[in-house]
């Protein structure tokens, strides 16, 4: 395994930063059973439409923080989708020290996507918690339980260590960051404002690349655009095939045809595939370098043959992840359901992703109907004019890319900070997925 550079922090840590850095080491058994709670609980998130309890995991979170000191709020948001009485918890647990000062906020999402029990080996389950080969498996351990059970002992530690401060450490737990966020980051960004306005939040995402040993700092995110596309077409019997009015056949077109004939507008950064490996540079020799291998886990898949490519994580992206059609072998589909996860760059509007699909279905000869607060060109082409509608879209949910250079007074100080903690170069990342943070800027 190739080595990071080590270097010279710009600002070391002082006497205090020290101490406080090494009282840590006392904690790591609090720790790791704060995480094995944490992932034994739960929490998972298994769509945007459907109400999942997750009231017990706030209320353990809001319990723990409360023995640590800390005063805590849980904020209830409406399950709008739903039932009157079904809503959704934001914990704040915070500490605001005898003088004014600067707000430091910590967040994190405690929601975690859905799971199989059956995919999952019987030695570690998904809500087991076990600890294997040094390693602590169950869903959401790594996205993100682990991170926040790092905030919350950090707070913890430094509640002990400082009896008093100038200014507010802040702890803000989220409910849905797996589906964007409309009743976490969203709602309390619109709704409470002032609870979580903060001169700087750090969302303890994991941000590790492997192989990395050191993490890195994430400064943006895609937006999430998820669409349901309908098919339409004509039912028939299976003995007499139906090429093109086959609905589950246009599905299968607009998916083949997508890498060659979508063409959607490229949105730049200040951040690149090259500057980014640059970055990389500053860790790794060129020749340790070459011999990293980016991937997601060190247990692959033997039937993925995908790889990561650096490239796309700065462009517009789309994973066709679900398709519906049909209702019994010998029936054609007179319509078939396609939903599309589409990953957009930052400055790139939906208006202008939209008019790409429907430039797409155009030259495929799909008549493509938009939400109604959206203008679709076909309208002047009067090819489309009479035609039946071939597809119709809809939105599952929508979210903006957004980006930050890092160049603030607190990014700098978290440059600083990084250095000095883990004596290699910080590596800014640009997140293909969506973050809670995304809610914030």
């Amino acid at each position: 395994m190739p080595t990071e550079k080590t270097i010279t922090p710009q600002r070391p840590l002082t006497e205090f930063e020290e101490d406080l850095l090494s009282r840590v080491a006392d904690y790591r058994d609090e720790l790791v059973t704060l995480l094995q709670d944490l992932v034994r609980i739960n929490s998972v998130n298994l769509s945007a439409e459907e109400f999942n309890e997750r009231g017990e995991i706030f209320t353990f979170a809001e319990k723990y923080m409360q023995t640590v000191g800390m005063e805590t709020t849980l904020y209830k948001a409406p399950f709008t989708k739903g039932l009157a009485s079904e809503y959704y918890y934001n914990l704040i647990a915070g500490w605001r020290g005898s003088e004014p000062g600067k707000t430091l906020q910590f967040n994190g999402h405690l929601d975690t996507v859905p799971f199989d029990e059956a995919d999952w080996h019987p030695d570690t389950p998904p809500l087991g918690g076990v600890i294997k080969n040094n390693k602590l498996y169950g869903r959401g351990a790594m996205d993100m339980k682990a991170g926040i059970a790092c905030q919350m002992v950090a707070m913890k530690v430094f509640k002990v260590a400082v009896p008093d401060f100038a200014g507010k450490l802040q702890l803000w737990l989220t409910p849905d960051e797996e589906t964007h966020g409309d009743f976490g980051s969203a709602y309390m960004t619109k709704q409470h404002p002032e609870v979580v306005q903060a001169d700087a939040t750090v969302i303890s995402e994991p941000s590790t690349v492997n192989p990395l040993t050191s993490p890195t700092i994430g400064v943006g995110e895609k937006g999430p655009h998820w669409l349901r596309l309908t098919f339409h077409g004509a039912a028939g019997h299976g003995s007499m095939p139906k090429e093109r009015s086959n609905a589950l056949n246009k599905a299968v077109r607009f998916m083949a045809g997508a890498k060659r004939g979508l063409k959607i507008p490229r949105r730049r950064i200040p951040m690149s595939a090259f500057s980014f490996i640059k970055s990389l540079l500053k860790r790794y020799s060129l020749s340790d370098l070459r011999k990293l291998e980016l991937k997601t886990t060190d247990d692959p898949d033997p039937l993925d043959k995908d790889r990561i490519r650096i490239r796309s994580i700065f462009e517009t992206t789309y994973s066709f992840d679900q398709i519906s059609a049909g209702s019994k072998t010998n029936v054609i589909p007179n319509r078939c359901e396609l939903e599309v996860d589409f990953r957009v760059m930052p400055g790139l509007s939906t208006a202008e992703l939209y008019d790409s699909l429907v430039r797409y279905c155009s030259r495929l000869g799909y008549r493509i109907e938009l939400p109604s607060r959206y203008g679709n060109a076909q309208y002047s082409q009067k090819r489309f004019g009479e035609s039946p509608v071939d597809v119709d879209l809809a939105e599952v949910t929508v979210g903006h890319g957004s980006f930050m250079t890092g160049d603030s007074e607190f990014g700098r100080c978290l440059n600083h900070a990084f250095e000095a903690v883990y004596r290699t170069s910080p590596v800014r990342m640009f997140s293909p997925g969506f973050t809670d943070g995304g809610n914030m800027r």
